[in-house]
């Protein structure tokens, strides 16, 4: 029989090693997210279609994965989690004028169409700070991230840091479709210029404007240098405030000591419904796949009949562990037990008790009986990565054997214990 046709396309099983140091490294950053004063939260698997529906900026309907309940309402499982979010705080947080800050650790749910390099279903850990519209919040939020990162031990990689108002205010001076607008955004975003060129020869508008178009996929790079440069394409106010913004931010992620981290990129532009200023995503290095995004979406819970100022991220951890595990200089991770007591029926109740002991100490303490010598089973347990076996002996003897330096060591459960 092959097993495989029985696991659908898009899914897999996560192995015990795999699993435990994906389970690390969450602790790693709910503690983290914790230390800011970030709430956890988790918003249900199913959700309306409907909240989706309509609602700019949020996961494209075509890639949600549908169901229909026993009533003939349209479900999805959840494929996004900040606009869950907006609709809880909406509903339940409409009174409540100050600041908001949730985390969360949950599953999401897209479709792939068929990609096997896309999972339908992945882990992704986040934050939300709604309420406050200051550039530390967006500073918070950035040093979150690359804090979140650094706690799972990862050091090459980089945050492209853009301000979605730079382009905004570009386009006001200009007269063009939606169309057209997404046409010249999908081009910036793959900084595809020769199309790009030949796109805006059919366009109506001053030369000057044009070369500002065609000079934002350059803007990339050294903050200090990027800034300098984008300053000669500034028309309007909108385009001057928006320098300004991530300007200040940048003094703030200096003061966090995370200059070297980031580069700014003015090129990021495909979502100008949804981000309303600062938008950012984080790269590993030689890992071409996006690890993490975020930004401020301020008209977000607006959109649920309640206007609150807001900026978040979401890490993929599913594409962390995958692109930690391409890097050859990070060792493989394993599972490990610190003992494996064994001893005869006899003594069971010793061996039981020093178990318990041991794992009040905090160490992975596995028990088992055993009628033969301990020296037939190291063989049998190496795979399970066992550090030591403890062997029950008389009036309360024992003898530990370390698989690591072979040598074998004569004591009492008492002393072992003190």
């Amino acid at each position: 029989m092959n097993v495989k046709k029985f696991m659908p396309n898009g899914v897999e099983d996560v192995h015990f090693n795999e699993f435990q140091q994906k389970e690390d490294m969450i602790q790693k950053i709910q503690k983290l997210f914790k230390s800011f004063g970030y709430r956890q939260i988790l918003t249900p698997t199913f959700e309306y279609y409907d909240l989706f529906y309509g609602i700019q900026g949020t996961v494209d309907l075509d890639n949600m994965i549908k169901i229909i309940d026993e009533n003939g309402k349209i479900l999805v499982l959840r494929p996004d989690v900040t606009t869950p979010i907006a609709r809880m705080v909406a509903t339940n947080y409409h009174s409540y004028t100050g600041y908001l800050k949730f985390s969360y650790v949950t599953n999401i749910f897209r479709m792939n169409h068929g990609r096997a390099d896309i999972k339908k279903e992945f882990t992704q850990a986040g934050v939300e700070y709604l309420g406050n519209n200051k550039v530390e919040a967006d500073g918070e939020i950035i040093a979150l991230a690359i804090k979140s990162l650094l706690s799972c031990g990862v050091k090459n990689f980089k945050l492209d840091v853009g301000q979605i108002n730079f382009f905004k205010g570009l386009l006001k001076e200009f007269s063009l479709a939606p169309f057209e607008e997404k046409n010249i955004r999908n081009l910036i975003e793959r900084k595809n210029l020769p199309e790009l060129k030949k796109v805006l020869e059919k366009i109506k508008g001053k030369q000057k404007l044009k070369d500002a178009i065609l000079s934002i996929p350059y803007l990339y790079g050294c903050p200090k240098e990027v800034l300098k440069s984008a300053e000669k394409y500034i028309f309007n106010e909108q385009m001057e405030e928006a320098l300004k913004n991530i300007s200040e931010i940048c003094y703030v992620l200096t003061d966090y000591g995370y200059k070297n981290y980031i580069d700014l990129d003015l090129g990021l532009v495909n979502r100008l419904d949804y981000y309303t200023g600062i938008v950012f995503q984080g790269y590993l290095l030689n890992y071409g796949k996006e690890i993490l995004s975020g930004g401020r979406y301020d008209h977000l819970t607006q959109q649920y009949g309640y206007e609150r100022p807001a900026t978040g991220f979401g890490l993929n951890i599913d594409e962390l562990l995958k692109a930690i595990h391409k890097d050859e200089s990070v060792p493989n991770y394993k599972c490990c037990s610190d003992y494996l007591i064994i001893y005869p029926s006899e003594y069971r109740k010793r061996g039981l008790y020093l178990a318990d002991r041991l794992r009040e100490k905090r160490f992975i303490v596995e028990t088992d009986v055993y009628t033969q010598k301990i020296l037939s089973m190291i063989e049998d347990i190496q795979y399970k990565n066992i550090k030591k076996i403890i062997q029950i002996k008389e009036d309360n003897e024992i003898e530990i054997y370390s698989l690591n330096t072979k040598k074998m060591e004569k004591t009492t459960i008492e002393k072992l214990l003190n």
